[in-house]
């Protein structure tokens, strides 16, 4: 028989080369400085009027940059899938602002180029790429970005920015830093980088994606073991790894592979759990026996919007369009500072340190496209595509979003909307849904009948972020529980969940025909005893 410690010999030594992995990796990303010192470039050294004229000194040096970039997801917003439809911003419904096509100059002003249009995939302009956008490392150029570019407020701030202006008045400006004085900062990603536009879609902090917010910039242990500098001090790129400005992974066409070789320098990012993790990471070897059907993230992210932040849980677009006595945009307000009702946007509804909700998924989702049909009930624009026993499906955390849209009463097609722009067919100027929708319809290339009505939808976002420490993880009684967080899963038997009436009756029996042995051979062993005294 081999001892303990032979046995836990190769799994000690397994993890200490994942820690190394993992701290190599933080390392590389988190105290790398740049080799050139951009305060000292000549190109950088005049006072720039406007952002382009930043983006045309950078790629003067960065000479193929320019072109990587516009080849990447982050450009395109469309993204090929071998025998479906394209996926990408451009060609699918959300429930947030249902579609870019539609806004899609005002989507412009958070997209990382200049001048993007339906047409973007056959013609780019030159030097359309925003550097700063991933490069600034002052704090000051998301803010600076958004407001030169003429971004429509109510696409970050769910009241119109009336908070923001309040603040402003009586605190004064907080940014104060020159395009110039930005560029000679510039240096590699960060997580306040990526976050600025990662953190804040979907009209506010953490409001779209549950597992995404502020929070993480500066995250502690409890927030997220890898991100915080007391875990990993892993950093965004540190698993989304890129070349060529190209990075690795989309939600579009994401995997849960079988994967335990490790972390290889030569292949490109594998941003798995098994990958640095194995498939076998814990002691209890019983625990292991789950990561077959159970994605690590099940058990090591128990909640979500845990950091404080909370994220978007339902969003009412057919209440929009209520004004004040003054015909003015109106916006109401709970205890929290969160917008609950805006005349741009409607009815919100928030959570924190939520459940997540679960399903069988293999990385796929399927995505609803524009001018697909509602269903009857609720039309999901998100779904997993497998069930249990499909190859590689595991049970998975999710973020459950839920919002009502127009659909076309007629053929009952979602429809994109017409936000923001200067025509009064804006729904944001004139509050009219009908031009609002035919507008949005006409970019999209759809019919409209000019009926509409509002449909229940709903989406999922996979959950791989603030992974808790181990000792917040799920127990077994959370899942194996009648009334579990589990219980909504499908087409699986877990002890102690589900009642199976023939199961439990032949465990009760099993457990009568025991109890009668055990009495019966005591009995006999009575009687027995009895007549050997007696002899």
């Amino acid at each position: 028989m081999k001892s303990t410690h032979t046995k836990l010999l190769p799994l000690i030594g397994r993890r200490f080369f994942f820690v190394l992995c993992l701290l190599g990796n933080g390392a590389a990303f988190a105290a790398t400085t740049s080799t050139a010192d951009h305060s000292k470039f000549e190109a950088l050294q005049v006072p720039f009027e406007n952002i382009k004229e930043v983006n045309q000194a950078c790629v003067s040096c960065h000479n193929m940059a320019e072109s990587q970039l516009h080849k990447t997801i982050h450009w395109q917003w469309d993204y090929p899938l071998e025998g479906k439809d394209n996926a990408g911003k451009l060609n699918v419904i959300n429930g947030y602002h249902p579609n870019v096509v539609s806004n899609i100059d005002t989507c412009d002003s958070c997209h990382i180029g200049f001048g993007l249009t339906k047409n973007t995939i056959e013609y780019i302009p030159e030097a359309a790429v925003d550097c700063l956008a991933c490069h600034d490392t002052s704090g000051e150029y998301f803010y600076n970005r958004f407001h030169q570019s003429g971004a429509e407020c109510a696409m970050c701030h769910d009241d119109g920015a009336e908070a923001e202006k309040a603040r402003v008045k009586k605190e004064g400006e907080r940014y104060t830093l020159s395009l110039t004085e930005m560029a000679q900062q510039a240096g590699e990603t960060s997580v306040q980088t990526c976050g600025s536009c990662h953190f804040y879609d979907g009209g506010g902090d953490g409001a779209k994606h549950g597992d995404l917010d502020s929070a993480l910039i500066s995250a502690t242990f409890e927030m997220d073991v890898h991100m915080s500098k007391d875990g990993a001090g892993l950093t965004c790129s540190s698993c989304h790894q890129s070349n060529d400005h190209q990075l690795f992974g989309s939600r579009y066409d994401a995997s849960l592979p079988e994967n335990n070789t490790g972390i290889s320098a030569l292949d490109g990012a594998q941003a798995t759990c098994e990958s640095c993790h194995g498939d076998r990471p814990m002691y209890d070897e019983k625990l292991n026996d789950h990561t077959d059907v159970v994605a690590c993230q099940t058990c090591h992210i128990p909640s979500y919007a845990r950091n404080g932040v909370a994220t978007k849980t339902h969003w009412d677009w057919s209440t929009a369009g209520e004004l004040d006595r003054k015909k003015r945009p109106d916006a109401k307000y709970d205890d929290e500072g969160r917008v609950i009702y805006s005349s741009f946007k409607g009815d919100l509804q928030y959570g924190a340190d939520l459940t997540p909700v679960y399903r069988w998924y293999d990385g796929a989702l399927s995505y609803t496209q524009v001018g697909a049909q509602a269903v009857d009930g609720e039309t999901e624009l998100t779904k997993t595509t497998v069930s249990a026993g499909d190859e590689n499906a595991k049970i998975a955390p999710f973020h459950e979003f839920k919002s009502l849209l127009p659909i076309d009463s007629e053929s009952r097609q979602l429809m994109p909307m017409y936000l923001a722009g200067s025509s009064r067919d804006a729904y944001w100027n004139g509050f009219d849904w009908k031009k609002s929708l035919s507008r949005g319809a006409k970019a999209a290339d759809l019919d409209f009948s000019g009926d509409y009505e509002f449909a229940q939808t709903s989406m999922l976002w996979s959950l791989n972020h603030t992974v808790a420490p181990k000792e917040q993880a799920l127990t077994c009684v959370d899942c194996h529980s009648k009334g579990g967080v589990l219980a909504e899963v499908t087409d699986v038997y877990i002890p102690g969940r589900a009642q199976h009436t023939l199961l439990d009756k032949m465990g009760l029996l099993a457990l009568i025909a025991a109890v009668l042995g055990v009495l019966t051979h005591g009995a006999l062993r009575w009687v027995f005893n009895r007549r050997r005294s007696r002899s």
